[in-house]
């Protein structure tokens, strides 16, 4: 995330870091033209007689085009609209496709505004992410099955729009990964605690406001967890909490071993934690 780097520079006496939405979220310089979906079906190591990969697009509410790809299994069982990290691009992160297509699983991800083949504005703020992601949930129900549940996996920046569209529409099952408690305790796990000597941190008002713990209490449907033994950036604890928070009778927090932030879908403890829950869904 472009605000640890931020954190780690700066570093003068008296100095204030102001983090704003810009500053938070990664936003590429230009676009992408077009995914390369020959590269793409290259990293799925599965049947291909069993997968179908195709690019996708909507247009949001104001105008820019949102681009993704869609993943379809001959044998799906459940259908996944996935969100990733702040400045993961299908362009570069697709492998985790390949992990994805070990599940019977549909998968639907699209690009974030102005990241990777999506299109960008002038400015960003947290309610057209959140607009978005609405837009790219109802585009998900309308294009794959509907006879089989859907779920929300939502990877770290991904896990605060997943809850989001949790509590704004019906959905089957939400799975969160490496989650966000609140960006707040995000930014202060990330700042050492000497380094109030030397500079204050403060946090929009529009990013301060983002809390999971609060969404996720509102959530009762089935829930997955899964985070990383070694994850430094969205700790144990913050998956601990959330889920402590959740109002879900039918819950699970799955600590991947040897794991980092955003490693654990290569993990095969992370797929068979998902197959299982999978399973009881049905």
């Amino acid at each position: 995330m472009k605000i640890f780097t931020i954190i780690l520079i700066i570093l003068l006496p008296g100095c204030a870091i102001n983090i704003t939405t810009d500053s938070f979220i990664y936003q590429d310089e230009k676009i992408e033209s077009t995914l390369d979906l020959e590269k793409i079906r290259g990293k799925i190591s599965q049947d291909p007689t069993l997968i179908a990969i195709s690019d996708i697009s909507l247009t949001t509410q104001e105008g820019l085009v949102l681009n993704g790809v869609k993943l379809l299994h001959k044998k799906a069982l459940i259908n996944i609209v996935f969100f990733g990290g702040n400045g993961m691009k299908i362009s570069t992160s697709s492998g985790i496709l390949n992990k994805f297509s070990s599940l019977p699983a549909n998968v639907i991800w699209f690009d974030y505004r102005g990241t990777g083949v999506s299109e960008k504005n002038s400015e960003l703020n947290v309610s057209d992410l959140q607009s978005d992601a609405l837009s790219v949930f109802d585009f998900a129900n309308k294009n794959l099955p509907s006879n089989i549940p859907t779920a929300i996996h939502g990877l770290s920046m991904g896990s605060l729009l997943a809850s989001y569209i949790a509590n704004e529409r019906i959905i089957d099952a939400l799975i969160l990964d490496g989650a966000i408690s609140s960006v707040p305790e995000l930014i202060d796990n990330a700042v050492p605690s000497w380094s109030n000597v030397f500079y204050t941190v403060k946090v929009s008002s529009e990013l301060a406001k983002i809390n999971n713990l609060e969404l996720i209490k509102n959530y009762n449907e089935p829930l997955l967890f899964l985070v990383g033994e070694n994850d430094s950036t969205t700790p144990v604890k913050f998956s601990q909490e959330l889920y402590d928070a959740s109002s879900s009778s039918v819950k699970t927090l799955t600590v991947i071993p040897n794991a980092d932030h955003g490693e654990t879908m290569k993990k095969d403890e992370a797929i068979e934690a998902y197959l299982l829950f999978i399973n009881n869904l049905r």
